[in-house]
């Protein structure tokens, strides 16, 4: 087996070698001759060129204004035009595929058919067309591929909402054509192209829509005037209930103050009154008062008089329960004696009785004491001194 076996291997070599040889001939020949065929293109500053490589398959972006070297066979170049474009769909935009222009021509929503002459400004992003080249192809095909279907589409939907009434109306065309370039813009951003501007050129009507529109503008415009009538009658209206008011509201006013003037009058009366309540229960109470610290004096005088009296009676008392009392008795006796006539006979025992007067004088010296405050009932031989009493001696 070995013998069989290294012959092989030595023939396996030796067509390798071959064919690598000859691979590199091709090379150096290619190379020579792309050498002298050597060619170069100039990128304006408007424009992105993009290099495709046929050998290896690798593709590079030129995203600047200058001169590029390429390989005719070897590499292409392609060349994108990235300025703001326009795209055209007007009736005079006739071509072999379009003969008759090239308008959209859209249904409105009540059924009519508005012919639309438009005008799409956009740009290409230059950082997508690599992608455009290998995705889309080479030239304009994006336009028609891209931008012309999707425009197309999305402006017939959009102004396909208004109405044929609305449509002279410049706000409703503008925003429709706003609502149209965000749809479309969302729709195109991830594909590179981006849409500036919808501008609505023209717009036409079929002729049997066009005699329709002008009757009813013309009874529209008969409905505006009898608006302006009804109008001007509710304004004339308006104005009279508005003088109505004002007389109204002069009358009541005059009455409101009339009635505010009486309010006010009532009110100060019995202001008027209450203050000389006021005065009135005020003078009273100061009366009062006064009567009343008259009589507290009053009263005070009395107690302190009354007391005075009994301070003194007690102090009289005091004097009368001592050695005064029996005097003052002895006083009023001896009053009294003073008055007395005195009519007697001795009788005189010897050695046995005293004299009646000698032994009268000495009961009263033994009398006993008299309170003054509250005296005892006196006593017999005291009441008469005629009689004498019971010798009360030792």
């Amino acid at each position: 087996m070995d013998k069989h076996f290294k012959p092989k291997n030595k023939f396996h070599r030796l067509y390798r070698n071959i064919i690598v040889a000859v691979i590199a001939l091709f090379i150096i020949a290619g190379g020579i001759y792309g050498g002298r065929e050597l060619s170069w293109k100039e990128i304006a500053a408007d424009e992105v060129a993009v290099v495709i490589n046929n050998l290896t398959g690798n593709i590079k972006l030129v995203n600047r204004a200058g001169a590029i070297l390429y390989y005719p066979f070897i590499q292409d170049i392609y060349i994108l035009d990235k300025r703001e474009q326009i795209l055209k769909m007007t009736a005079a935009e006739i071509d072999e595929r379009h003969p008759q222009g090239n308008p959209l021509i859209i249904k409105t929503i009540d059924g009519g058919d508005v012919i639309l002459d438009l005008q799409i400004q956009y740009f290409l992003n230059p950082e997508y067309a690599m992608y455009i080249v290998q995705n889309t192809g080479t030239g304009d095909v994006y336009k028609r591929k891209w931008l012309y279907d999707y425009s197309r589409t999305i402006c017939y939907y959009n102004y396909g909402e208004l109405t044929l009434g609305e449509f002279p109306i410049a706000s409703k065309r503008d925003e429709k054509a706003q609502q149209a370039k965000e749809e479309i813009n969302e729709m195109l951003d991830p594909h590179g192209f981006y849409v500036t501007s919808i501008n609505l050129t023209d717009y036409r009507y079929y002729r049997e829509y066009a005699e329709k529109i002008q009757e009813r503008r013309l009874a529209d415009k008969e409905v505006e005037e009898q608006k302006t009538r009804a109008s001007a009658a509710r304004e004339n209206q308006r104005r009279v209930i508005v003088e109505e008011t004002k007389k109204l509201e002069v009358a009541v006013a005059r009455f409101q103050g009339e009635v505010d003037k009486r309010i006010m009058d009532a009110r100060g009366a019995a202001e008027a009154k209450r203050q000389d309540g006021d005065a009135y229960l005020i003078q009273k109470k100061l009366e009062g008062d006064a009567e009343y610290e008259r009589l507290a004096r009053q009263a005070e005088a009395v107690l302190a008089t009354v007391k005075s009296e009994a301070f003194g009676i007690r102090a009289l008392r005091e004097a009368l329960e001592g050695d005064g009392g029996r005097n003052l008795v002895r006083l009023e006796y001896a009053k009294r004696l003073k008055q007395a006539i005195i009519r007697s006979q001795p009788i005189i025992r010897q050695g046995i009785e005293t004299p009646q007067s000698i032994q009268r004088f000495k009961y009263i010296e033994d009398a006993p004491k008299i309170d003054y405050m509250f005296p005892e009932p006196p006593d017999a031989a005291l009441v008469s001194p005629l009689k004498p009493g019971p010798d009360k001696s030792p």
